[in-house]
């Protein structure tokens, strides 16, 4: 599968889940997520995506100054949108370009550090960023939503769909 299309596969699993759940679901702190929501991960992962997508303007990225959207932890239909919104703006990078990722891992905040990466690489980690995330929902669902009927290999990493497989 190419990454693009391993990219609208998470995507796309993604949206099938938050249109089974109700506005109180997603919105729910859940003990099995220390008292997170499933709308608190889907706008993690939306976000990472969406700053993706910006850097392709200016070839920065930094994953740490994002603007944390609320609208995106609470209402099932911005999320949706945004998915959409997402998806396209992935099929619209270019996978061979590179960028500057910054980072950074101090406590005080200023020792930034860049790294070369590029579109490929960052839209792979962001796959596996979401399965991560989704990995999360996928517990909450089963253990507080028995309604909702979870996608095959929903937050399971590829590798691991592979070495089940053989």
């Amino acid at each position: 599968m190419a990454l693009k299309s391993a990219s609208t596969d998470i995507l796309m699993q993604l949206a099938e889940v938050i249109g089974q759940l109700t506005p109180s679901d997603y919105t729910r702190p859940l003990p099995v997520l220390s008292g997170n929501t499933i709308g608190k991960h889907v706008r993690h992962i939306l976000e990472f995506y969406e700053l993706l997508v910006k850097s392709a303007e200016t070839g920065q990225l930094n994953y740490d100054r994002r603007q944390r959207d609320l609208r995106l932890e609470i209402d099932t239909d911005e999320a949706l949108q945004r998915l959409g919104s997402v998806d396209r703006g992935i099929h619209r990078l270019d996978l061979n370009r590179s960028l500057q990722l910054e980072a950074d891992l101090s406590v005080s905040g200023a020792e930034p550090i860049q790294i070369p990466s590029s579109f490929a690489r960052e839209l792979l980690y962001n796959v596996e960023h979401a399965i991560h995330h989704m990995a999360l929902i996928q517990v909450a669902v089963l253990n507080d939503f028995p309604h909702v009927e979870l996608p095959q290999h929903f937050g399971v990493a590829y590798s691991t769909v592979q070495h089940q497989s053989h």
